[in-house]
């Protein structure tokens, strides 16, 4: 089994581009809940610790919510500027052992299926602030795109992109909630379910819905969104009896794949209508 050969600790974030840039295979490392976790897997041979690197700031100005990468899913969690919507999926990480040392930049660059935070901010169009070893200068992009691009592209900028910040638009009006499953409460997440909307009266707009944990990625869901836009909350059997044939999941030691389209049509039913009731994702947590 491969292990760890050489550490490299730069002290800045020139010094961590520059290490990439030497060293291709080189891995960042921040939290190392993912890359150092013990389950017997390779690890990699060199890495560069970027822990004191990149911010963790959590602020909000101007309607917007900037998270630093560097975040622990415990300070996202304890931030009174989180929503309550990221605040859920925050928490939903584990165990405060896991949360203590997990990052947003790490959770979000080993796009996970499991992913705790990718289906919220997702669903919330949130942006990332990006830099790679070929391009310093920072870059904004939408975090769906830039998934996209990762993983389609083996280009060398978007393998070696380091994420520096996460901005969620807090627009008024828009409402959001992410529900997840798992098999006990200190266990990662096997389904996960995120939905964003706003109401015109009592008509859907704007509905955006991404779900992990039915297939390699965690992604939106065009054909389930099209289902509520422009229409009135339907009741939750009618949610569940609309979304499950658009249900295609991969069964796996975890579950089966006729679970997961029962209990993700749940998910989807139990998202929806929690958002209706929870806080404006403009509004902080009390």
């Amino acid at each position: 089994m491969t292990k760890v050969q050489r550490f490299a600790n730069p002290s800045c974030l020139a010094e961590a581009l520059a290490a990439k840039r030497a060293d291709p295979s080189a891995s960042y490392l921040a939290g190392g809940t993912l890359l150092l976790a013990g389950d017997g897997r390779d690890k990699p041979a060199v890495v560069i610790d970027i822990g004191d690197c990149l911010p963790r700031d959590i602020v909000r100005k101007d309607g917007i919510l900037g998270i630093g990468a560097c975040a622990t899913f415990q300070e996202i969690a304890e931030s009174k500027e989180t929503p309550a919507c990221i605040f859920e999926a925050a928490i939903s990480m584990v165990n405060r052992n896991t949360r203590n040392r997990a990052t947003l930049g790490g959770n979000l660059c080993g796009d996970k299926s499991c992913s705790s935070m990718l289906p919220i901010l997702i669903a919330l169009e949130a942006e990332v602030e990006v830099v790679s070893p070929s391009s310093p200068k920072p870059r904004l992009i939408g975090l769906e795109s830039w998934l996209q691009l990762r993983a389609e592209s083996a280009e060398f900028a978007y393998a070696s992109d380091l994420i520096l910040r996460v901005y969620v638009s807090l627009k008024e009006g828009r409402h959001a909630a992410y529900r997840r499953w798992n098999r006990v409460s200190c266990d990662l997440s096997i389904l996960g379910a995120a939905a964003a909307y706003e109401f015109e009266g009592e008509i859907f707009r704007n509905v955006r819905l991404a779900l992990g944990g039915f297939g390699p990625k965690a992604r939106r869901f065009p054909a389930i969104e099209s289902l509520f836009e422009g229409k009135p909350l339907l009741a939750r059997e009618a949610i569940e009896e609309a979304v499950s044939p658009l249900l295609d999941p991969i069964g796996d030691l975890r579950a089966s794949a006729a679970f997961k389209r029962l209990r993700g049509a749940q998910l989807v039913a139990d998202a929806l209508g929690d958002a209706f009731a929870m806080p404006e994702i403009s509004e902080a947590r009390a």
